[in-house]
């Protein structure tokens, strides 16, 4: 089989992404977030959310018992703010009534909150919810983020390769991880793989997520993503490097088709 044949087959195996339009509400058809406590959250490091998942289709709440594990877990919450500068990646716990998760919100802003799992049937799911955060530190402007696609938190190094991205079309971007001290990093696994990847489009309102094709090593390996529309997408990239979880913000300019 050609090389780069073989590749996409194996990539289209093993990655998986997760990639929704949304409103304002609730971003995907069968399942939406209904949160405990309606208006604003209050900042703080451990702002708590309880939430029910609803089932438009069977009319009745979904518990723990009703989902897959995804990645090792049950159910995935990702939340970022307008501005993509605040970011939050946490699995919640089931109560036996509603899903609890603990959240780091210490900036004011409009925030997406999107749960992300895999019910019994197979049926995988994006659902979306916007809320404000009060009482925090100002809220951060939106503004273009540019094309930036090398960044360090701490000693750890990400960096992505170089290729123009369009709009629509499928691009393999690969990773590197390294150290800022020329040590080599010890990367190990996160949620079952060696790096964990969450893209969100300019607007906010598209988000992928994705967990890559294992490169050559434990630091290296390939995103095998779509970016539906044009602009600056702030790529969150979650390694494990000497047994410290590091999200290393970045972003990518995606052109026109």
């Amino acid at each position: 089989m050609n090389p780069l044949l073989k590749c996409l087959t194996a990539i289209a195996a093993i990655a998986t992404i997760f990639s929704t339009n949304v409103g304002f509400a609730h971003g995907d058809d069968r399942i939406s977030i209904e949160a405990e406590t309606q208006g604003a959250l209050t900042a703080t490091e451990n702002t708590e959310f309880s939430f029910q998942l609803y089932d438009e289709d069977t009319k009745k709440s979904v518990a723990d018992l009703d989902l897959n594990e995804s990645h090792t877990k049950k159910l995935h919450l990702v939340v970022y703010d307008g501005s993509l500068n605040e970011f939050n990646h946490v699995h919640p716990t089931f109560d036996g009534q509603v899903w609890k998760s603990e959240l780091n919100l210490t900036t004011n802003g409009s925030y997406y909150i999107w749960a992300q799992g895999i019910l019994l049937d197979g049926t995988e799911f994006s659902a979306s919810y916007r809320v404000s955060v009060v009482g925090g530190k100002p809220a951060l402007p939106v503004v273009a983020l540019g094309n930036l696609r090398k960044a360090s938190v701490g000693n750890t190094v990400v960096e992505l390769s170089k290729e123009k991205l369009k709009a629509g079309k499928m691009a393999m971007l690969t990773y590197t991880v390294s150290r800022n001290d020329g040590t080599q990093p010890d990367v190990t696994q996160y949620l079952g793989a060696n790096a964990h990847i969450i893209a969100v489009s300019p607007d906010g309102d598209d988000l992928i997520h994705a967990h890559p094709m294992d490169g050559a090593n434990s630091n290296t390996g390939m995103i095998h993503v779509t970016f539906p529309t044009e602009g600056d997408y702030r790529i969150w990239v979650q390694v494990i490097d000497g047994g410290v979880l590091k999200t290393v913000p970045m972003s990518v300019t995606v052109l026109k088709k």
